[in-house]
């Protein structure tokens, strides 16, 4: 039971984590939209310690053991990311930044900091699972194929324009197609819940 409830409790909060993401982007009052935000991060690093259960139970790999411990790392960072733009943009009024010249701009280049070192751990951490995929029988090459190609276009992107994100660049923001990406492997975790008792039943 105790993994069943790893990988069940996992997925959901992987897709509460979903949810989360795409209601702090809509146009709420920002102390609202900020507790979504706040909750994104931990609910993907259980996200993938469910994952990592789930995957495990096929054949234990290195690339689901790395996937999972850099995507709980990543869980943090964009945690602190948010936190550290949410202190400054709170902290220090609109009206003021416009006359701290340099000051603001390197304040702003902390947030952008680790804004790439979060999307640094995750598509890497996206990029082994699609690996991990690629001999499980749940998910199979294609689904491997397409996990690790988007997570290797967002590294690509983001490094490209560092430390600019890509949509501020001009260029194309992949983080809500990685979004729905894990909507979908989550739910499909979730309604492959008779093979992981057959694989528990038969350990």
């Amino acid at each position: 039971m105790f993994v069943r409830n790893w990988i069940v409790y996992g997925m959901i909060a992987g897709i509460l984590g979903v949810m989360a993401y795409a209601l702090a982007s809509t146009p709420l009052p920002y102390r609202i939209a900020l507790l979504f935000a706040l909750a994104f991060g931990p609910m993907l690093s259980l996200a993938f310690v469910g994952l990592h259960y789930f995957f495990i139970l096929h054949k234990k790999t290195v690339a689901m053991h790395v996937s999972a411990i850099f995507a709980v790392i990543a869980g943090a960072i964009v945690n602190m990311m948010i936190v550290v733009q949410s202190a400054i943009r709170l902290g220090i009024p609109k009206e003021s930044r416009a006359g701290l010249g340099l000051a603001w701009d390197g304040l702003n280049m902390v947030q952008l900091g680790l804004d790439v070192s979060w999307d640094i751990y995750m598509t890497v951490a996206t990029i082994l699972l699609g690996i991990a995929m690629f001999a499980h029988p749940k998910f199979g090459r294609i689904w491997g194929g397409i996990t690790s190609v988007i997570a290797a276009a967002l590294l690509v992107l983001n490094l490209w324009t560092f430390p600019i994100p890509p949509n501020e660049a001009g260029l194309i923001d992949l983080g809500p197609i990685c979004a729905l990406l894990f909507l979908i492997i989550f739910i499909r975790v979730l309604t492959s819940l008779k093979w992981v008792d057959q694989k528990l039943a038969d350990s």
